[in-house]
């Protein structure tokens, strides 16, 4: 039982041990009007646990939202097939594409460390679209 519900139940029983003439128009006003704010504390109440609920639903879909997002963009972090880690230093290299040809290994001199990184290309068909890839669609 919520906190108004319990104050109404307070003021009905006081109400009822002041031992008022049941007839009189100040008791039924007084009556008229404890069971107006029961009404009041009984639709409150309903409001709260509404709102609960929508607050409990709205968590879950947030959870779900951030899942389906995590899912969506899980291969964010992966470098990019235009992007490449440096072995020997660890900074990423971009790769311009007009330096890729259809030869199967580059060479690049890091930026950073200035080390020749080799790059082999051999594609597995599942990335996101180079020559090795182009090649296999068309077969």
């Amino acid at each position: 039982m919520g906190y108004l519900i319990e104050r109404v139940s307070y003021l009905r029983g006081l109400a009822d041990g002041m031992k008022l003439d049941k007839d009189s128009n100040e008791v039924r006003l007084l009556d008229e009007i404890i069971e107006l704010i029961d009404d009041i504390a009984t639709s409150v109440e309903s409001l709260e646990e509404q709102q609960d609920d929508l607050s409990e639903t709205l968590a879950d879909l947030e959870e779900d939202f951030c899942d389906l997002e995590d899912y969506i963009y899980e291969d964010e972090d992966e470098l990019c097939c235009d992007e490449l880690e440096c072995p020997n230093c660890g900074s990423i290299l971009s790769i311009d594409e007009d330096i890729l040809d259809d030869s199967d290994e580059i060479t690049i001199k890091c930026p950073n460390c200035g080390e020749d990184v080799s790059i082999d290309f051999e594609c597995d068909g599942d990335c996101c679209g180079c020559a090795g890839c182009d090649d296999e669609e068309e077969e």
